[in-house]
């Protein structure tokens, strides 16, 4: 096992140098490049990542001098094969990633079959390409598919069931407890889909999902009820669902239509305020016999 010190160039990350260890190392002088291949490992303070191959770039020189395994300030990393990267509760896997000191970021990278994913706590993030920023641990997502496990209240039934969302674009801000959602946002759970252009969750300071804000058109389904609207707005605790903007409520042969319309996802209970509509009675026949 070769290990060697090596200075970065950035200062973001934690100051200091970067530690490597690998089954084989060959330096290409003239490339200003060190590769490392078998079991790497690269270590700077709580940030870590193993993969099966690597390639540490050095900064250009204005003096021209060759590369050498010291004294010399590294930029940039390639990272091949098992990507994994651990930093306090947050996991990463890939197949390729790109490790930019002086950017500070982290893009991974992974195929169609087995795409990029990030785990934090209860949390899974997966997507085409997964950008994440060391230092400040916002994360970009192209193409998201997000499983939200913490969204959910302790239900008796139900609760081991999951969020799932996907979208186009996904960017969280970690300094304000905002993920945003962009283009072709699906939100699935059991039999509920909800789709809209674009959406925000929001979490509280315990990293707890307490609200959902989508905008720009949404539809909505569950089971026999279809509703649409401008915007809804998602109470995690509460599991309700407040639709604005010209919200309609279909529910089998019935139409309800008001200012504002709130779904309770577990009761089924529905509360309109100024509301209008039409309602036929005999598709209702089932439940009232039920309640007799």
């Amino acid at each position: 096992m070769t290990a060697l010190l090596l200075a970065a160039a950035a200062a973001g990350l934690q100051s200091g140098p970067v530690d490597f260890a690998a089954a084989q190392m060959r330096i290409d002088s003239k490339e200003r490049r060190v590769f490392l291949d078998g079991e790497v490992k690269l270590v700077r303070g709580d940030l870590t990542i193993d993969s099966d191959h690597a390639v540490a770039f050095y900064a250009p020189q204005k003096s021209g001098t060759a590369a050498s395994p010291t004294g010399q300030n590294i930029d940039r990393f390639t990272v091949d094969g098992n990507v994994r990267l651990q930093r306090a509760t947050k996991t990463a896997q890939g197949s390729h990633g790109d490790l930019d000191l002086v950017g500070q970021t982290m893009l991974l990278t992974g195929t169609q079959e087995a795409p990029p994913v990030v785990r934090e706590r209860e949390e899974t993030l997966s997507g085409d390409r997964i950008l994440m920023r060391l230092d400040n641990d916002d994360v970009e997502v192209q193409r998201p598919r997000l499983v939200l496990r913490r969204a959910l209240p302790e239900e008796k039934e139900r609760k081991d069931l999951p969020l799932r969302v996907e979208a186009a674009h996904l960017f969280v801000d970690k300094a304000r407890q905002v993920a945003h959602f962009d283009g072709n946002v699906v939100v699935h759970r059991e039999d509920l889909i909800v789709k809209s252009p674009r959406m925000d969750a929001l979490y509280d300071k315990d990293g707890q999902l307490t609200l959902l804000e989508l905008r720009g058109g949404v539809d909505l389904r569950e089971g026999d009820r279809h509703a649409t609207g401008q915007s809804a707005d998602y109470q995690a605790g509460k599991r309700v669902v407040a639709l604005t903007g010209d919200p309609r409520l279909y529910d089998r042969g019935d139409m309800l239509v008001g200012d504002r319309i709130d779904m309770a996802l577990d009761s089924k209970e529905v509360f309109v305020e100024r509301a209008r509509g039409r309602v036929r009675p005999d598709t209702h026949k089932d439940e009232i016999e039920a309640h007799r």
